[in-house]
């Protein structure tokens, strides 16, 4: 009996920390950054919206999500890589571009990702206390990070409403003509009086690129489609044929 209760406050204990910490507590300002190649810097924030503080590494990888801060080859450096976020304070990180940066395309954009790394603090243990058992989660965010040449920085606003739409049987086709990354939010089809997002999922089309869609509707009338600016807001445009 003794056993079973023992078992039952350890699960307890796990579940307590599991809950508490499967919420990521350091927050990025922000759902992308783009890095002019004529840049000296950018900088992202983070703030820890968290009751204790945190440590906070950040690192940029080229799309390996088991990248790590020792085994990434992005040509970027991230400064401080490493910090100390108290509880309700923000920190500003400096992302700069290392020589190599410049072999990278000067036509289109390049896709990198920040990886951002919230490792809560050690639970306080009292003194002369018996060993606490939990679980501790260090829970990782990434954004995308986009650099873009300098030949073509003024084209980047109207990218969203240069996409062209085919239709091939059941598909429609997204075209992407331009050097940027486009990322399509959803697709709407006015229906009546209401309007529904028919393809939530989204996707992101890559420069020069096409992307077949399955949007499972019987009629492509009244559609529109949705993509994500620079400043993570949305942009609406007309689907049209």
């Amino acid at each position: 009996m003794k056993f079973k209760s023992l078992i039952s406050s350890l699960c307890l204990v796990v579940v307590a920390q599991l809950s508490a910490s499967a919420q990521a507590e350091v927050v990025i300002h922000g759902t992308r950054i783009v890095y002019p190649a004529d840049a000296r810097e950018t900088t992202v924030q983070v703030t820890s919206s968290g009751l204790k503080p945190s440590l906070v590494q950040v690192w940029i990888d080229d799309g390996d999500t088991k990248s790590t801060p020792e085994n990434s080859n992005a040509p970027f450096v991230i400064t401080p890589p490493l910090s100390r976020v108290d509880a309700g304070k923000s920190q500003a990180f400096r992302v700069l571009a290392l020589p190599s940066a410049a072999q990278l395309s000067q036509t289109q954009e390049t896709l990198y990702w920040l990886n951002v790394l919230d490792i809560p603090a050690k639970p306080k243990q009292e003194e002369n206390a018996a060993p606490m058992n939990y679980l501790q989660l260090a829970i990782r965010s990434r954004i995308k990070l986009f650099y873009r040449p300098t030949l073509i920085q003024d084209q980047a606003a109207k990218a969203g409403e240069k996409i062209q739409w085919f239709k091939r049987d059941q598909l429609i086709i997204a075209k992407n003509p331009t050097p940027f990354f486009i990322t399509i939010k959803g697709i709407n089809q006015t229906l009546g009086k209401n309007t529904v997002d028919i393809f939530p999922e989204g996707l992101m089309l890559k420069p020069f690129s096409e992307e077949s869609i399955n949007l499972k509707v019987s009629n492509f009338d009244k559609l529109s489609y949705v993509t994500i600016n620079d400043f993570g807001g949305d942009n609406e445009y007309n689907l049209k044929f």
